[in-house]
């Protein structure tokens, strides 16, 4: 756990998902918390009253310099996590906003405590067999993963040379109130149309988001976290066919699953992206390789090295976490 209950933590990215539930959980706990944002009327109004704001993105140097100093752990959660986006706008965010975070800490706060350094499971690229931390790590082409990834060269050549301590975190599939996985999937399982591929017997890879920032705020303090890096999903083996029935059974949805092989899913999607990229390249086609590859793929990389470090992973396990999910889609629904 964190140490020095009056100690500041800095929350980047807080807007979002993960930093907001993060930022949320630390505020609970008593903590005193900084947030680093772009537009501060999309925080809640909890976190707008109870943290100090800093108005600003990864980008504005002037802004990560003055963010960084006086904080004793830093969580960076801030990221380009979009499924259809250029590669510049990746790299602006994913590569450039951590370089100029590693830089702003040298700087300003050598003697930080702790970075947690929230990456992504895509790193590995989407193999047919899972990976643990060792594995070999390629993005397999995709802006996300390739740019998440030279995010944590980043990390870890700033990191070592300036002397910080710091500890990657490679979430899965994260799901739970407020996710945006759940929501834009149950949308199309209440009444759209979903895909499965090769029957969908894939490793999901899930992770409830109070699991993951259990594991979150561990990283934060534990001295063997110091400059590890950690894959982190649930510790149950759910395939995308039983993660989708669950939950359209959950919300009642009337959605369509479609099932193909994964060769023919990639050639429709190549032609998607085709047409997309001459005829409307901002806007996202309804099939394109990375979804083939994220529901072709195993996503259920191994998490066996957090556990063995953190006995408190995992605590919430697959049906609770799919009734407050599905919960939260029904109680958010205005579809009806």
């Amino acid at each position: 756990m964190l140490d020095g209950a009056g100690s500041l933590v800095l929350v980047t990215g807080a807007t979002g998902f993960i930093g907001g539930r993060l930022a949320e959980r630390l505020i609970g706990e008593g903590r005193s918390v900084r947030l680093l944002v772009r537009n501060p009327d999309k925080l809640s109004l909890s976190l707008r009253s109870r943290c100090e704001v800093i108005v600003g993105d990864v980008l504005d140097v002037a802004a990560m310099a003055r963010v960084v100093r006086d904080v004793t752990v830093i969580f960076h959660c801030a990221a380009n996590v979009s499924t259809w986006d250029t590669w510049d706008a990746y790299y602006a965010v994913n590569v450039l906003g951590v370089q100029n975070l590693m830089h702003a800490i040298a700087s300003e706060n050598p003697g930080l405590s702790r970075l947690v350094h929230v990456s992504t499971a895509d790193v590995y690229g989407f193999p047919v067999a899972p990976c643990d931390e060792q594995g070999k790590t390629t993005g397999a082409g995709f802006g996300y993963g390739e740019t998440k990834l030279l995010g944590e060269t980043q990390v870890r050549e700033l990191g070592d040379k300036a002397g910080i301590s710091y500890t990657i975190i490679r979430p899965a599939n994260v799901i739970g109130p407020g996710s945006q996985f759940i929501e834009r999937i149950g949308a199309e399982l209440k009444f759209g149309l979903m895909l499965t591929i090769d029957g969908g017997h894939s490793n999901a890879g899930l992770v409830y988001i109070d699991n993951l920032v259990d594991c979150l705020i561990w990283a934060g303090g534990a001295a063997k976290a110091h400059r590890e890096c950690y894959n982190v999903r649930d510790n149950y083996d759910a395939s995308w066919a039983m993660f989708l029935r669950e939950l359209r059974a959950a919300i009642g949805g009337k959605g369509i699953v479609v099932n193909l092989p994964f060769s023919v899913a990639d050639k429709v999607a190549r032609g998607f992206e085709t047409v997309h990229k001459v005829f409307f390249p901002r806007r996202e086609p309804m099939l394109h390789r990375l979804l083939v590859r994220f529901f072709g793929r195993t996503c259920g990389h191994s998490a066996e090295k957090i556990r063995a470090h953190y006995d408190g992973a995992g605590k919430i396990g697959f049906e609770d976490a799919m009734n407050r999910s599905s919960q939260w889609f029904l109680a958010a629904d205005r579809t009806e």
